[in-house]
């Protein structure tokens, strides 16, 4: 499973990821037509609830929000 994040506020996804990358998480933009438009973060598996909020605080933190 997955979220798919409309890019509303036009967030360099290439950039995001890689800073992500630096703390040692991942995301991915979208396909095709989408690919700038959207991003995807994926919680299948063993991911945990408090991974996923030490993601996106990794985010907000990045994108200084």
């Amino acid at each position: 499973t997955l979220t798919c994040i409309d890019n509303n506020k036009k967030i360099k996804v290439a950039d995001l990821n890689s800073e992500l990358g630096k703390r040692g998480f991942t995301i991915s933009n979208g396909y095709g037509d989408l690919k700038e438009l959207t991003f995807r973060i994926a919680h299948m598996g063993d991911l945990t609830l408090d991974e996923i909020k030490e993601l996106m605080k990794n985010i907000n933190e990045i994108l200084k929000l």
